[in-house]
């Protein structure tokens, strides 16, 4: 006599064999309502595919088709971490039901207690006498920003589904954001002591980047004196500093990796090198050719138990570095490249601008990875402004939101592919034009920072440009890895915080 159960195997995104099996059938009634196992073949498979979405919690409802009395629900383990994957169950055919059955499977959000976001059904399933019949099913959901969040469109509770730090599950921060969907921004007292503050000072030193790896700890890299430093900002509002002077070279761009904050650096000689928080361990400097091209930026990813870094330099090369083999070309343009950021290599964005003959004719251009690993593909830009010749930083928020930020004032906003002007920053004396916009840095439509040629730093709010911090000490970066933390740094050896 036949069971009706469920048994969850995790394949990721290939596809694996299962059997399901009874040894002792009431035994195994009592304690699984699954039915299957390795001595009990399962009479029916259920491949479920998980598009657009991680689930928090799914579950399979069958019905007996010609008695809808008699109902079982019963759980399948999610994927553990993809955003989009597979998972095969199975079950047999319980006793006493007919041979066709309804299934539906069902998706929540984030847990067993959030709202159903999505389901599929196959309405009449036959089981055979002998054998195993499959069902595939696809459960689909927009979850852009990767929070575990659905975006409501798609039946969720995420508000703004291109920026992770937005959701009805989040607390509220001070970052200019409407953190848990509630209709306010940073309400009181969030924000109290939440200020700019000195992190170090270095004397003769000027610091050209800053790479924050973790909350409160990041590294400043200086272009002239072959100083490195480490600031770790403790909870009592200390500040400990670890300073360097073994990375030779006159560096440009950092990028500090999450798990252990180990900084790689670029040059503007066009060298790469690399190093940790523990002064016993030398700095080590990569086997490259940048042909003395400066290396101007540099992003990297740890995926799978490795750290993947792409670099990008003057001559329009995109470098890839899977550490510790030494990096490699992977793409050339006809650009000076000026930035490279992404949220994951495939949503990586690299941009700066081009010339038709001399410098007089320069425009802006953007470029992203081409799907088949082949040439880099330029995206289109909306038309620049006289005078606007270059883009000079840009910021992925999510796969379908992005910031770039050039001369005169240029802001581009990037939304599903699609390049639009924002406002430029204005123009506050008569006959003058804009400041060039050095850096962005963007959390969601209403946090987007910039770094102005005016040694200023400024809020884009979605609408209209606001003050942020002023200074005479002359501002070389603006990064951060959160919405409610940012670290720049000076041309006089001054690293500065800004957060609780």
């Amino acid at each position: 006599m036949k069971r009706v159960g469920v048994l969850g195997l995790g394949l990721g995104l290939g596809l694996a064999f299962i059997t399901c099996t009874v040894p002792d059938i009431e035994e195994l009634e009592e304690e699984s309502p699954s039915g299957c196992n390795a001595d009990h073949p399962c009479d029916v498979r259920v491949l479920l595919t998980y598009d657009g979405f991680r689930p928090g919690c799914v579950t399979l409802r069958l019905v007996d088709v010609e008695d809808p009395s008699r109902t079982l629900e019963l759980p399948v383990d999610p994927p553990a971490a993809e955003a989009s994957g597979r998972r095969e169950t199975g079950f047999v055919r319980r006793s006493g039901w007919s041979s066709t059955v309804k299934v539906t499977a069902s998706a929540r959000e984030q847990s067993c207690t959030g709202q159903v976001v999505a389901s599929a059904t196959a309405d009449k399933v036959l089981i055979p006498d002998e054998g195993t019949a499959d069902v595939a099913l696809t459960l689909s959901a927009t979850d852009e920003d990767g929070d575990g969040y659905v975006s409501e469109d798609s039946g969720g509770s995420d508000c703004d589904d291109h920026v992770a730090s937005i959701s009805k599950g989040m607390a509220e921060r001070c970052d200019f954001l409407d953190n848990d969907c509630d209709h306010t921004v940073d309400p009181a007292p969030v924000c109290n002591g939440v200020e700019w503050r000195t992190a170090l000072f270095l004397e003769a030193s000027s610091f050209r980047d800053v790479a924050p790896h973790a909350r409160g700890r990041a590294w400043f890299v200086s272009e002239n004196d072959n100083v490195v430093a480490y600031v770790h900002r403790e909870a009592d509002g200390g500040v400990q500093v670890q300073r360097f002077t073994d990375c030779l070279g006159g560096w440009s761009t950092a990028w500090a990796r999450p798990s252990d904050g180990r900084v790689f650096m670029g040059s503007w000689e066009g060298r790469l090198a690399t190093r940790t928080t523990v002064a016993s361990e030398p700095c080590s400097r990569a086997a490259f050719d940048g042909g003395s091209a400066a290396i101007q930026d540099i992003v990297g990813f740890e995926q799978d138990g490795g750290t993947t870094l792409y670099a990008v330099n003057e001559a329009g090369d995109v470098v890839r570095w899977d550490y510790p083999a030494p990096p490699v070309r992977v793409a050339h343009v006809d650009a000076d490249l000026r930035s490279i950021h992404g949220t994951e290599p495939k949503t990586l964005l690299t941009v700066g601008y081009a010339v038709n003959g001399d410098v007089s004719t320069a425009y802006p251009v953007a470029y992203r990875p081409n799907p088949d690993g082949g040439a880099w593909l330029q995206e289109s830009l909306p038309p620049p402004s006289a005078g606007q010749h270059a883009l000079h930083s840009v910021h992925v928020v999510s796969p379908a939101l992005a910031y770039a930020a050039g001369d005169q004032g240029l802001l581009l906003e990037r939304e599903g592919g699609v390049w639009r002007a924002k406002p430029s920053y204005p123009i506050y004396v008569d006959g003058g034009v804009s400041p060039d916009i050095f850096d962005v840095v963007a959390f969601g439509r209403t946090a987007v920072f910039a770094r102005l040629s005016s040694d200023d730093l400024v809020r884009f709010d979605g609408e209209q440009w606001r003050d942020f911090l002023f200074g005479t000490q002359g501002f070389t970066t603006l990064e951060g890895l959160t919405s409610d933390e940012l670290w720049s740094a000076t041309q006089d050896g001054t690293g500065f915080h800004w957060g609780p």
